[in-house]
């Protein structure tokens, strides 16, 4: 195939998109475009969702960020590296992130899809198996009350913000903003420690998202989209090693603002 193999003008897979979102935080393209030789189709998709984010590591002619997985890849680049980036959603620290991250497959890794496969929750699944528990019920009322501060030792600064936001005080329709490292880090740059209270958040956050978890194939041309207060995701350990040409490869691009709220 050399072309988008769904139609991206009509509006019957855009509302599957966009239910899909609303309904799970993420949604899954196993089969979007085969035609890998450019950046065009996961831009299309994107400009039809919304309006573009540009991050600081994009050209703004070029709004994307390829993946070029390496061992000598920083901590910054955590998409580049061989183990997982941990549960997430994407900019965690900027007050005013972006709705969608999308991730196009261009080269599936050499030792088979199931290598560097997305790994996906909802942010409602994993919310309902944290309150399964008196103490993740206590924990969730309290992130929901309490700003916490996320950040990154390397930056040097933290924001305080909260890591569930509810609607109407329903867990099931709440957002959550989340990031083990950026929690860790902000914590330290707080405290000049990282207290017990954000160890405790993290964990039993990552546990619940590992117990929920949906694996998809990051096989060549598929596309996944992630609502980033709706969805945490991750990935498995991918290949790192060997010719470059081998390796797994990505385009990423962002949607700043849905053209209609979900």
């Amino acid at each position: 195939m050399t072309r988008v193999t769904i139609d991206l003008t009509q509006t019957k897979w855009l509302q599957r998109v966009r239910d899909s979102l609303r309904a799970r935080g993420y949604y899954y393209e196993p089969e979007f475009c085969a035609d890998t030789s450019n950046s065009e189709p996961v831009l299309t998709v994107a400009k039809l969702l919304g309006r573009l984010y540009v991050p600081s590591a994009a050209e703004r002619t070029q709004p994307v960020i390829p993946t070029k997985p390496s061992t000598s890849a920083p901590p910054w680049r955590p998409f580049d590296r061989g183990k997982p980036i941990r549960w997430h959603n994407d900019f965690s620290t900027l007050t005013g992130r972006p709705d969608l991250s999308l991730s196009w497959i261009l080269r599936e890794d050499p030792a088979g899809s199931h290598k560097g496969a997305w790994w996906v929750a909802s942010a409602a699944a994993v919310l309902a198996r944290l309150c399964q528990t008196r103490e993740g019920k206590r924990l969730a009322a309290e992130l929901t009350e309490r700003a916490e501060p996320f950040g990154y030792r390397d930056a040097g600064g933290w924001r305080p913000f909260r890591v569930i936001v509810s609607s109407n005080q329903r867990l099931d329709q709440s957002s959550l903003r989340f990031y083990g490292p950026a929690l860790e880090d902000g914590a330290w740059l707080r405290f000049s420690k990282t207290p017990d209270r954000t160890r405790e958040i993290v964990s039993r956050i990552e546990e619940a998202a590992n117990s929920v978890r949906e694996v998809l194939p990051a096989k060549t041309g598929s596309l996944l989209i992630v609502h980033n207060s709706l969805s945490l995701h991750d990935r498995s350990p991918q290949t790192v090693t060997g010719p470059r040409e081998r390796r797994r490869s990505a385009i990423l691009c962002f949607v700043k603002r849905l053209h209609q709220p979900l």
